[in-house]
């Protein structure tokens, strides 16, 4: 039996706001960094050249943990970020399935409203070793377009682990996927992929959404940040300007 509590809770908030193009860049850079921290131990790639896509992501975490409590990184610090969540259960944007599992989720701390959703999302792939640009479109990109994950969200990112050939190019690996001129993949993007150039680049795809919020409102269009590693990625820690 339940106590009444007043009106029935409504659905989910509209869709939340971007976070800012500096925010979304310090997430990269800690990754990029916590990366090649991990790279620069033996396990570390080892695990990359024959660890499940579960246990290269443990790496990850541990690695970006420990940088987020070290403050190493400005603008990256537990004054303003939680800790990365790995395999956090959430629900889909329907609320009827209950056990969606993103790889890796980062909170900040001064979002508004406070709720599990309004977080930077990510989806953790291998590609080589027998997992193509394919898998990493179905099992990663797809999951965001269809609201699984981050569907209260302008934005979300795509991790790949290069276990092969170091030098594939993001950008250049998806556009040829999606405009190929017999068999596109799906998931295609709603407009040009671009590329972010600045240290880490990555390349950024956009895709409709084609579902309804429990609330009514359209989420909207999804930003993907394409973020792809391999054993020689890292970047040094910016220097902090004297005063």
């Amino acid at each position: 039996m339940f106590l009444h509590l007043g009106s029935p809770p409504k659905g989910p908030p509209p869709p939340f706001e971007a976070w800012s193009v500096r925010q979304l860049k310090i997430l990269d850079k800690a990754i990029v960094l916590a990366w090649g921290r991990s790279m620069a131990a033996p396990l570390g790639r080892a695990l990359l050249a024959s660890g499940t896509e579960v246990q290269i992501t443990a790496m990850l975490q541990d690695a970006l943990t420990a940088l987020l409590n070290s403050g190493a990184l400005p603008g990256f610090s537990t004054s303003l970020y939680g800790p990365p969540i790995r395999g956090q259960e959430m629900e889909d944007y329907s609320g009827a399935r209950l056990e969606k599992r993103p790889d890796l989720t980062i909170t900040r701390l001064s979002a508004r409203p406070v709720m599990n959703h309004n977080a930077m999302f990510y989806e953790c792939k291998i590609l080589g070793r027998g997992r193509t640009i394919d898998h990493y479109i179905a099992q990663g990109v797809a999951r965001f377009e269809k609201g699984h994950y981050a569907w209260a969200m302008p934005h979300a990112g795509m991790i790949g682990y290069l276990v092969t050939d170091s030098n594939q190019n993001a950008k250049s690996t998806l556009v040829e996927r999606w405009m190929h001129p017999t068999s596109p993949a799906s998931c295609a993007p709603i407009a040009k992929v671009q590329e972010d150039g600045s240290a880490p680049t990555i390349a950024i795809s956009t895709h409709a959404r084609n579902f309804m919020l429990r609330n009514g409102e359209l989420p909207g269009p999804i930003a993907l940040r394409h973020l792809w590693l391999s054993e020689r990625s890292t970047m040094a820690i910016p220097k902090k300007r004297s005063v």
